[in-house]
This record gives C-alpha cells, sequence and structure tokens, in this order.
C-alpha cells in the first residue's frame, strides 16, 4: 500500500520505497503527497525525486540540500520575480517543511490537477490545425486585377463596362470559378473530416525524455485551431505509464506506428515520430511544441 501512495503505479517497489523512507526529502514527499495528491514518478541523477500529479504530468523536484540545510522544491509552474538563474527563480527553499509548505501555498506554486490538464489538451488546436492543412488549400485567391474586379461588379449590378480598360476575360473567370468551387468542396471535407476525427474518442498520447507515456481519452465539443475557444470532454483522465505494453488496447496502434515510421527521416521519442502532420494511412496526428523534456512531450492523437 505505501509503495502506491508514493509512486506512480507501476515505477515504484518495495527497495525504492525503503530507500525513499530513510531518505532526508521523505517528510516534504510525505506533506506534499498528503497535500496536492503528487506521487514519485523519477529518481533523477543527483539528489531528490520527480514528483507529478495524478494525471501523470510532471510538477517538480524535490531535494534537501545538505550545505543550506534546506528542503527545495523546484518547478516551472512556478516562478519568482527575481533570481540569480531561470533554476534560481523556479526554486523555493526553507529550512522547516512547514514554511516551505506555507510558502508554496500562498504562491500558489503547486498547480492544480485541471491547469495542467488544461495546458496540453488546449494544444490540441495544433492537431486540428494540422489533419486540415493535411486536406488541401481552401484560399479563395483570385489574381484579377483592379480592372477585372470593376467590369465583374459593373456585371453583377447589371450595367455595362464603359471603359475600354474595364474587361474580364470570361476563361480566366470559369478557371477562376472552378478553383473557388473546388475551394468549398475542400472547405467542407476539412470540416467533415476534423469533426468525425475531434467529436468521438480519440487518443491523446504524450511521450518525454524518459520515454514515459502520459496517455488519455478525449472529445473535443467545439472543433478549433483557436485555444480560446476549443472545449473538450475528458472521456478518461491522463495517466502515466513507464511502457504503453502497459496498455493492452494500446498495443496494436502503437506497434503499427512504428513500423510505419522505423525506416523513416524522423528523429522518434518512444514509438512515435518527431513531427508535425497528419498521417492518414495510421489515422493519426504528430505534433510537438518543443523536443521533449521532463516537462514537454511530443504528441500523437488518433481515434479510440
Amino acid at each position: 500500500m505505501s509503495v502506491e501512495k508514493y509512486f506512480v503505479e507501476g515505477l515504484g517497489n518495495e527497495e525504492m520505497y525503503e530507500e525513499l523512507k530513510a531518505s532526508k526529502i521523505f517528510p516534504l514527499v510525505r506533506e506534499l503527497q498528503f497535500t496536492y495528491g503528487l506521487k514519485i514518478y523519477q529518481k533523477p541523477q543527483g539528489d531528490g525525486y520527480m514528483l507529478c500529479h495524478p494525471n501523470g504530468f510532471a510538477v517538480s523536484h524535490v531535494w534537501y540540500d545538505h550545505d543550506e540545510t534546506q528542503y527545495k522544491y523546484r518547478s516551472p509552474w512556478y516562478r519568482k520575480q527575481r533570481g540569480s538563474s531561470a533554476s534560481d527563480r523556479e526554486t523555493v527553499g526553507s529550512v522547516k517543511i512547514s514554511s516551505l509548505m506555507a510558502t508554496l501555498k500562498r504562491m500558489e506554486a503547486v498547480p492544480a490537477v485541471e491547469k495542467t490538464t488544461h495546458h496540453y489538451v488546449r494544444r490540441l488546436t495544433d492537431a486540428v490545425s494540422r489533419l486540415r492543412r493535411e486536406l488541401g488549400d481552401h484560399n479563395k485567391e483570385h489574381g484579377l486585377t483592379g480592372d477585372e474586379v470593376h467590369s465583374l461588379l459593373l456585371t453583377a449590378l447589371g450595367k455595362s463596362p464603359n471603359s475600354k480598360w474595364v474587361k474580364v476575360d470570361q476563361n480566366k473567370c470559369q478557371l477562376i470559378l472552378d478553383k473557388f468551387e473546388e475551394a468549398d468542396k475542400i472547405k467542407k471535407t476539412k470540416i467533415e473530416e476534423s469533426n468525425r476525427f475531434f467529436t468521438n474518442p480519440f487518443y491523446m498520447i504524450g511521450v518525454d525524455v524518459n520515454d514515459h507515456y502520459l496517455i488519455g481519452k478525449f472529445k473535443l465539443t467545439t472543433v478549433s485551431t483557436d485555444q480560446a475557444k476549443i472545449s473538450y470532454e475528458t472521456v478518461e483522465p491522463f495517466k502515466r505509464y513507464g511502457s504503453f505494453e502497459q496498455v493492452a488496447e494500446f498495443i496494436p496502434v502503437m506497434t503499427m506506428t512504428k513500423l510505419a515510421y522505423e525506416n523513416s527521416n524522423h528523429s522518434r521519442q518512444g514509438f512515435i515520430p518527431i513531427m508535425d502532420g497528419y498521417d492518414p494511412n495510421l489515422d493519426a496526428v504528430f505534433f510537438y511544441n518543443s523536443r521533449p523534456t521532463i516537462y514537454d512531450h511530443i504528441w500523437m492523437v488518433t481515434p479510440c
């Protein structure tokens, strides 16, 4: 029971729990687990532990600084205005755990679970944009001159052109009209396809620098490429896995993705290619904000 209390499922064991209990940082880990539900998902090189929310998203690195005799909490979700470095601005320290916990609460240094989920799910606007972009261009650039537009306006209003400059080529008009009709078809397809893909349950799969998989199921209630407009329902909340093989229903998806990209020019993290785009053969969208780190991921989205 104690292993499950302090470690993410599948990422801890009795030996690691005994090591944690014997460490100087254990009282702080215990307080953070009790107050915020944070759990250990990794012991990094150096000192301390990496903690995440129950949804699996990394929140902080905690350790005991023996030189300063202080408990330390570092998180990119928190940043004080002054500090000697980025690391210093993201770090809170105190000799007493009670003082440190009070500071974390006062500064709202530990983000809410919902905030971390929304931070990543709102990036689905990138996936919507990538899917739509792959289906073609629906712009209505016409290339007509001002005189040609002038002529068309006169014609539309039932008036006759009264200048030698104001004339239009009928063949050119037909070609532009055909292009516009095709653009409307493409736009309609983009809306239909993005609704098919995103308004039904889909997997959102992130892979971090540790090759840990963060997997959730969602569906969009508003499909948009604007982060301010996008809205969603959580079908199954995110969860962190040390391997995709821990999710039986997910194995076929990742096996096909591995086969599709193992000989490609794309770098990969886990079995997922680091790229932006829609793959119609897999019916999957890939996108990323940066190379994977502890706190950032590459993403794959595919219907359930």
